[in-house]
């Protein structure tokens, strides 16, 4: 009996697999996936290496990026040095773009996809101006997920992956290099930073241990040394300024600064001019540029010396009361 009920339930099983198999064939390729390898790229032809100069229009404004020696800078903005990571991410984007995901083919549509020049306009040419690629990156996809993008001499509007508008329009970030330093920290041999109520020295030991030499001699917090040293390191722009005479910042007789002295002798240094708008104006002692810093930014450069006493706890006592 138990056998003729186990051949039951196994026909019963085979039978509901087969039903299952031939409704949803879990083997057969979905719509999307056929889309998705069947897809071609928008500029099938596009080559990253080959783009030497690079056109952004938005909101009436056109930025022109050029590559001069194998750098990126901006152009339109006195040749400063270009954000190139931010250039890479770009390049990356319009290599990546296929038709995997139509939209519409309506050019009545491209004003509602801000495909049109209510988006963002890019023209990517090679050194002698060849156009390379050329297209209108629109606003997101109600998934925030994607965009909306558009070859400039067709009407088919398509979705991909990203929030692209930021990836090719800067806006008051700009495209230049926020760096305003980026060196080895590693071959730091001596910090001073001084402010308007103490100048604090601080030497790295033979035993590759800080000390502090002014304003007392002790020994330095090695953790807190290291967060300065990694902040100061890889310092990064807030926000740029002006060209104006240095005394408008603060910056031609600064109270404030912080120096990094390297193994070879060089000294790194910053000055810190006067504060507007909760972000203090900062300069690179051999760099022109004035840069903008917000305080907070600042605070973890010019640190007092109490910050970088060694914490050291007190040894624990012998109780002698007698009542317990």
């Amino acid at each position: 009996m138990k056998k003729k009920q186990l051949l039951i339930l196994g026909g019963t099983f085979v039978f509901l697999l087969l039903v299952v198999l031939i409704l949803e064939n879990p083997f057969r390729k979905s719509e999307y996936q056929k889309k998705v390898e069947e897809a071609t790229a928008l500029f099938p032809n596009f080559n990253k290496e080959q783009v030497a100069k690079i056109e952004i229009i938005a909101k009436g404004e056109t930025t022109t990026l050029s590559k001069q020696s194998d750098q990126w800078t901006v152009t339109s903005m006195d040749n400063y040095p270009a954000d190139s990571e931010s250039v890479k991410d770009l390049l990356e984007k319009v290599a990546e773009f296929d038709n995997a995901k139509p939209v519409s083919d309506n050019p009545k549509n491209q004003a509602e996809f801000q495909v049109d020049s209510s988006g963002v306009e890019a023209k990517l040419m090679d050194a002698n101006d060849k156009m390379l690629a050329h297209l209108f990156v629109g606003k997101n996809t109600p998934g925030f997920l994607s965009s909306y993008v558009r070859v400039a001499d067709s009407n088919n509007v398509y979705e991909a992956q990203g929030y692209l508008q930021s990836v090719f329009d800067k806006g008051t970030r700009t495209w230049k290099d926020r760096t305003i330093f980026n060196f080895n920290k590693g071959i730091v041999t001596q910090i001073n930073i001084t402010s308007p109520e103490e100048t604090v020295e601080l030497r790295l030991d033979a035993e590759n241990k800080w000390q502090m030499h002014q304003p007392i001699t002790a020994a330095a917090n090695q953790s807190e040394v290291g967060n300065l040293l990694t902040a100061f390191s890889q310092l990064k722009t807030d926000d740029f300024a002006e060209a104006k005479e240095l005394a408008e910042y603060g910056l031609d007789t600064p109270t404030s600064s912080i120096s990094a002295i390297l193994n070879d002798g060089t000294a790194i240094t910053l000055h810190v001019g006067k504060e507007e708008g909760g972000k203090l104006y900062v300069k690179s002692k051999d760099k022109e540029p004035i840069f903008m810093l917000y305080k907070s930014n600042v605070d973890n450069l010019i640190k007092k010396s109490d910050k970088f006493m060694e914490n050291v706890t007190p040894p624990e006592t012998e109780n002698t009361n007698p009542a317990e």
